[in-house]
């Protein structure tokens, strides 16, 4: 009777001394966290992110810390580079209880959607683009004949050429206009002093009348 082969623990002792208790991988020692950290494990080829750049809770968050700090320690950064990581990863940490990455497993697609390729690139992408274009242009339309020309210019449907309107119209229009312009000018011209008070400057008081304007 075959027995249950007895699953290795990972060898890895925390710094209070306790023993990490998680299962090792197999053929490993560590498990598969403290083999990542401790001896690396491989990432896909050609992967578009960086596996420091993928915060999915605080867990990983703090992996991300502990490479930033190794990295200082071994001087593989610069202090400018870590200092811009570190704000990045301050950002995370804050938006942490807000974000959520464990959907609902009955919601999941199975299938990625097939997207159109994507366009072309490097230094002769927009080359390609623009000789794909010229693929599409139309050849271009024969010249017209001289016979073509002239029987399209003589054929030509007459301009119609706006009348202008006759003198007795525009008397019309002008007597029908509101006189508020006449009005208007007749406040804005200056008033003349009458005669009788003309007279009252120039002559003494004895010899003026009881004139009216």
């Amino acid at each position: 009777m075959a027995t249950k082969q007895r699953t290795r623990i990972c060898t890895h002792i925390k710094v209070n001394g306790l023993p990490c208790g998680s299962p090792a991988l197999r053929g490993e020692v560590f498990c598969y966290f403290h083999q990542r950290m401790i001896r690396g494990v491989p990432t896909p080829p050609n992967s578009r992110i960086h596996p420091i750049a993928i915060l999915e809770d605080e867990a990983s968050i703090q992996a991300s810390l502990m490479e930033i700090i190794n990295a200082l320690v071994r001087n593989h950064i610069d202090v400018g580079r870590a200092r811009l990581i570190l704000r990045a990863l301050y950002i995370a940490a804050r938006n942490s209880r807000r974000a959520n990455f464990q959907p609902y497993y009955s919601r999941v697609v199975t299938e990625v959607p097939e997207y159109p390729a994507a366009p072309p690139s490097g230094p002769f992408a927009l080359a390609a683009i623009q000789a794909e274009a010229l693929a599409y242009i139309n050849t271009p339309q024969e010249e017209e004949s001289e016979d073509e020309r002239l029987n399209a210019y003589f054929n030509k449907p007459a301009e119609t050429q706006q009348r202008k309107p006759p003198v007795r119209a525009k008397k019309a229009a002008r007597a029908r206009r509101p006189r508020t312009a006449a009005k208007r000018d007749e406040r804005q011209r200056p008033q003349q002093p009458c005669r009788w008070k003309r007279a009252r400057k120039s002559a003494s008081p004895s010899r003026v009348g009881s004139g009216t304007c």
